[in-house]
């Protein structure tokens, strides 16, 4: 099963599966994404929102990091992986 489809699926069984992420006191809201794109397996990319992103089990991410191959995205500008964890957390 794909990832997003996964993640649809718990938003479906219980739609408080993703964490709440509230931006910390004085962080820059210029920092952060809305969405992530991840290669997919018939060179089509899965695209997710930072929720359903965030809705994957943590190692899932941490390993998907690991590799390199994400791309985030924050409106219509592409934005470094280290750039996009630096929003809230």
């Amino acid at each position: 099963m794909r990832r997003l489809e996964r993640v649809r699926s718990a938003f479906e069984r219980d739609p408080g599966t993703a964490a709440q992420v509230v931006a910390a006191p004085g962080v820059d809201a210029a920092y952060g994404f809305d969405r992530v794109e991840i290669p997919g397996d018939e060179g089509e990319p899965e695209r997710l929102s930072k929720r359903e992103f965030e809705a994957l089990p943590l190692q899932e991410r941490v390993g998907l990091l690991v590799q390199g191959t994400l791309r985030f995205y924050r409106g219509a500008r592409q934005v470094t992986p280290s750039e996009a964890m630096r929003s809230a957390y």
